[in-house]
């Protein structure tokens, strides 16, 4: 009994008709179009499915959601009553908290943002992380991250529709099928 090995080809695309291009490419040299998986924005994922409704897509999230942005700001503002309230009591104490609360909910949201999401999704993944991080450094630059899984016999077609477009950036190709 022979294991098949399985190829994972990525690059980031710099725009919705270039993964569409990929696609047809990748459907052309015989890869099924289930074995494309998408990495993007959370605002982006509806026209990836819209472009690509057989592909698997995965959220990228760069932000806090609507839900975490109201949670955010109704914590803040209860912290804020609770400090003007302090403040009827002891001004400077309620100075002082109310200072604390502001900069620590500034620095969480610095925080928050410098986190790297799509090096620790890829890494999930079970993919390496040296090219983790380079498809990580590139992604800010485009549109969606593309990866093919493919078996060893679709290899070359794969690795040629990647090749056929000079748009896309950080080319990488790892002998390992990832964790989805």
């Amino acid at each position: 009994m022979s294991v098949t090995r399985h190829y994972t080809v990525g690059a980031v695309v710099p725009n919705p008709g270039s993964l569409k291009a990929l696609d047809e490419r990748l459907a052309d040299g015989g890869v099924p179009g289930d074995a494309l998986v998408v990495l993007c924005r959370r605002r982006d994922e509806p026209l990836v499915n819209a472009v690509l409704p057989e592909a698997r897509t995965r959220r990228v999230e760069a932000g806090l959601a609507r839900l975490q942005w109201f949670e955010f700001a109704s914590t803040y503002i209860g912290v804020t009553a609770v400090s003007v309230l302090l403040g009827a009591i002891h001004l400077l104490a309620g100075i002082i908290v109310q200072a604390v609360m502001t900069l620590a909910a500034a620095t969480g949201l610095l925080i928050y943002h410098r986190r790297p999401r799509l090096r620790r999704k890829l890494l999930g993944m079970g993919l390496p992380e040296k090219l983790a991080e380079e498809w990580e450094a590139a992604f800010p630059q485009g549109f969606a991250l593309a990866l093919a899984v493919v078996p060893e016999d679709r290899y070359e077609a794969a690795q040629d529709a990647f090749l056929d477009d000079p748009g896309f950036t950080a080319r990488l190709v790892v002998d390992r099928r990832p964790v989805l």
